[in-house]
């Protein structure tokens, strides 16, 4: 079966295009409602499956805050690093992002609890996870520019200006203000992923129907 090509949203419908062949075709919302209800689609199941598609997809949402440091799905930018955590990081051949494991995808976690929808950390990380977002270093950061010892082990590293103490700087994200972009938004993605279902579904019986000719 040929591929069905690309599919888009737009304002009204869905577009599918070909690369390479020029095909293009647009198909309204209320004309895909009356072909799933004229080929007696259970939309409630495809629906179903797009809301559970959208909530997927969060993961990844989230997962793309921490790594490019906010300013992405509905979550300010990150204060930066201080100009001492800078340094330390380029003495030390550091450049992991700013949330460090909190960035990686494959810690976040997504399951139902209570008929409630949790995304986030699992438990094990939630220390950090509080850590990182209410901007606490901990004792042993803390003793980094109080400790005589540690500083002058941090001047022979060569770094000239270090603070007397640490600087907290919170970088929210869960539960606010990642919740309330999702909950502002879930529906519409769900929405959108569901009309792209019911297109694909439109186009493959289309191919099936023109091959049965």
């Amino acid at each position: 079966m040929a591929s069905l090509g690309t599919l888009k949203l737009t304002d009204s419908g869905v577009s599918f295009s070909r690369r390479g062949v020029g095909v293009y075709l647009e198909v309204s919302f209320r004309a895909l409602e009356r072909w799933a209800k004229r080929n007696a689609v259970d939309c409630r199941r495809v629906y179903d499956r797009a809301y559970g598609a959208a909530i997927r997809a969060l993961r990844s949402k989230l997962q793309k805050v921490v790594s490019r440091a906010g300013g992405v799905e509905g979550v300010p930018k990150f204060a930066d690093f201080e100009e001492f955590t800078k340094e330390l990081r380029a003495v030390r051949n550091n450049s992991a992002p700013m949330g460090g494991i909190l960035a990686e995808k494959h810690v976040i976690v997504s399951y139902k609890r209570d008929g409630a929808q949790v995304i986030g950390w699992p438990d094990q990380l939630a220390e950090w996870a509080v850590k990182f977002q209410d901007g606490i270093g901990g004792a042993s950061s803390e003793a980094m520019f109080t400790d005589p010892e540690r500083r002058y082990h941090l001047h022979r590293m060569g770094i000239r200006d270090i603070p007397r103490e640490y600087v907290h700087n919170p970088r929210r994200v869960l539960p606010e203000p990642f919740g309330a972009y999702v909950r502002r938004h879930l529906k519409e993605w769900a929405h959108n992923t569901y009309y792209k279902a019911l297109a694909r579904q439109m186009m493959k019986s289309a191919q099936q129907e023109a091959m049965r000719k």
